[in-house]
């Protein structure tokens, strides 16, 4: 099985900088820009981890992440925002969400806990 990352936020540049950053990394890596598209692409798709955005139009990253997790197989999910909130943290930590970074990511901080995630620790 190839471990691949989803990284679903509706800045496009962000993602695509994310994706591009993971990938150097050596990890295999796609991009959507909606909750919506993250969940079609979900379908007969199997990511280990899911990087999101929370704030999103449509779906967001919490209800992202409670769509996904019956669709895939033992995902960790990680989240971002620029809005972090004591309320979002615990709606998040409750729904899942393994790790909560805020806008901008530490990058360094964002590889250090990709390498950690046991399906990808040995890729990095």
């Amino acid at each position: 099985m190839c471990e691949r990352i989803l990284i679903v936020d509706d800045n496009r540049d962000l993602a695509e900088n994310l994706a591009e950053l993971l990938a150097d990394e050596g990890y295999a890596t796609t991009t959507a820009a909606s909750g919506e598209a993250a969940l079609n692409l979900s379908v007969g798709s199997i990511f280990d981890l899911v990087l999101s955005d929370v704030c999103m139009p449509g779906i967001t990253g919490v209800e992202l992440v409670l769509r996904l997790r019956p669709r895939l197989p033992e995902p960790v999910f990680f989240l971002m925002t620029a809005f972090p909130s004591e309320v979002l943290r615990r709606e998040a930590i409750s729904a899942g969400v393994q790790v909560i970074f805020d806008k901008p990511v530490d990058l360094t901080d964002l590889l250090r806990r990709v390498a950690r995630v046991p399906t990808l620790a040995g890729l990095a």
